[in-house]
């Protein structure tokens, strides 16, 4: 039975890993390409617009490590479940650090939202607010808008 369950939370992760990959595709062939959807929704200065990129780039390549950190994570996860099933605590210690990675990068683009409406004057935080929230409840990446999936630079 708990051998069904980690080949079951190994099914989830990789379904949520693909629904991510395609909503990325469809959101970005909406727009012009690489400009976050930010840019199309509010208008920035030019002075906003560089801050803003400067910030998407330092989300990129944090967005990269996670990827390679929860990529090696899983695979360690995959072999611990073929070589070792009854190590218990092998197999519960990578899920905690699963765990964590994907906290730690979600408190990284909770930080970047909030970093972007700092930017932000007061007239402008309405339609970024109306985004970030459309995103969310609509069970969006939590990017809001600023899509970061590895090799790839466009948001939408």
């Amino acid at each position: 039975m708990k051998r069904l369950a980690l080949w079951a939370l190994l099914a989830a992760s990789l379904s949520a890993n693909v629904a991510i990959a395609a909503v990325a595709v469809k959101q970005r062939s909406s727009g012009p390409p690489g400009e976050p959807l930010l840019f199309s929704k509010v208008a920035l200065d030019p002075v906003q617009r560089t801050r803003i990129s400067e910030l998407r780039a330092q989300l990129i390549v944090r967005r990269e490590q996670h990827g390679r950190a929860i990529a090696e994570l899983r695979a360690h996860l995959a072999r611990t479940i073929v070589r070792q099933p009854d190590d218990r605590t092998g197999i519960d210690s990578t899920l905690r650090s699963i765990a964590e990675s994907q906290a730690s990068f979600q408190r990284a683009v909770v930080d970047h939202v909030l970093a972007v409406r700092a930017i932000l004057r007061p007239e402008q935080q309405q339609a970024f607010q109306e985004m970030v929230a459309e995103h969310m409840q609509a069970g969006s990446s939590m990017s809001c808008g600023f899509d970061v999936t590895p090799g790839d630079i466009h948001h939408r």
